[in-house]
């Protein structure tokens, strides 16, 4: 079964976002939805990571 990644694709397009804010002279603020995404994110990795050492 393959893991999950939506989150972490998620995660990741806003933490660019965020980024390209930032290089444009913007102050980035990362609001409500990134530290959603975020956290569940990296709940797709725990998950992901606990699978592979099951397989092991």
């Amino acid at each position: 079964m393959k893991p999950a990644t939506d989150y972490i694709r998620h995660t990741a397009k806003l933490a660019r976002k965020l980024q390209m804010d930032a290089a444009m002279g913007g102050m980035p603020q990362p609001d409500a939805d990134f530290y959603k995404a975020l956290s569940k994110a990296l709940d797709e990795i725990a998950a992901g990571l606990e699978q592979l050492s099951k397989t092991e």
